[in-house]
């Protein structure tokens, strides 16, 4: 939703009214009573406050450690680079690392990525020392073509050993 506000060059201060204009259902029915509880006071609610009492109701700090936990502790296994990319963008969104500072992040992030690869992509991507997420997925997704590739034409290769 923020990255959605800022595109459309929403000012910071309007963020609430727009964000709760597109809610329905059950989250707007939440909004209608947590409106009622944040004004008391007739201020304006900023949008600090209202992801805190959002977050809140539909993202318990449990759910939180939980997701933050899972990411720690995320590895590739039997995933195809794409699946592990979406899996551990998804997990990102729940650390506060990736949260804070932006200048720290990209490495971190680069680094986490890399240390849940499986071997076959680890032992060639990880000497690269890619430090720009993108172009890391990127390299991986090479890497991991290329390896199917070449079990595939060792296969083949079998293949033809064992008839002749």
């Amino acid at each position: 939703m923020e990255r959605a506000l800022q595109a459309q060059h929403v000012l910071e201060n309007q963020y609430v009214k727009f964000a709760t204009y597109r809610l329905e259902g059950e989250t707007q029915v939440w909004w209608e009573g947590a409106r009622r509880l944040l004004q008391q006071d007739n201020e304006a609610i900023t949008w600090e406050i209202f992801k805190v009492d959002f977050y809140k109701k539909y993202f318990p700090n449990s759910v939180r450690v939980a997701k933050k936990l899972e990411l720690m502790q995320l590895k590739q296994v039997s995933m195809m680079v794409i699946e592990y990319m979406s899996e551990f963008e998804e997990l990102c969104r729940f650390s506060k690392f990736c949260q804070g500072a932006p200048e720290g992040y990209e490495e971190w992030k680069c680094i986490k990525y890399e240390g849940g690869f499986r071997d076959d992509i680890m032992s060639t991507v990880v000497p690269m020392e890619i430090r720009s997420f993108p172009e890391l997925v990127n390299k991986s997704r090479v890497v991991e073509e290329c390896s199917r590739k070449s079990a595939v034409a060792r296969n083949n290769c079998k293949k033809f050993y064992k008839k002749g």
